[in-house]
């Protein structure tokens, strides 16, 4: 694959230096945020991003989190009851021609 045309490369950690100076020089500038960035030709969401990377992890932080903790439920069963009274329990992933197969064996009629 090949590079883009344009600027090359920077590491991450030349990335990381450059913000730093950048984030220390907008500290000395009288300037506001939207200001300095457009100044600098840089964005103001990558503004604040970096301000968030690079910040002293031993600081309390200033705002809410940004992400919260998620716990994902595992799927629900589906439960099917034929005219004939018979009840199939279908679990998530199960094989859909195994229940059709089940359903024409119990007499069912058809989905």
């Amino acid at each position: 694959m090949s590079e883009p045309v344009g600027r090359p490369r920077r590491s991450r950690e030349a990335t990381r230096l450059l913000w730093s100076e950048r984030l220390s020089r907008f500290a000395a500038a009288d300037l506001s945020v939207a200001a300095f960035c457009a100044a600098e030709g840089v964005s103001v969401n990558s503004f604040f991003y970096w301000k968030r990377q690079l910040a002293d992890p031993s600081a309390p932080p200033d705002a809410d989190p940004l992400f919260l903790p998620v716990r994902i439920a595992p799927a629900a069963a589906v439960e099917i009851v034929l005219p004939n009274g018979a009840m199939l329990r279908i679990t998530p992933g199960c094989d859909l021609a195994f229940v059709r197969s089940l359903i024409d064996a119990l007499d069912g009629a058809p989905c």
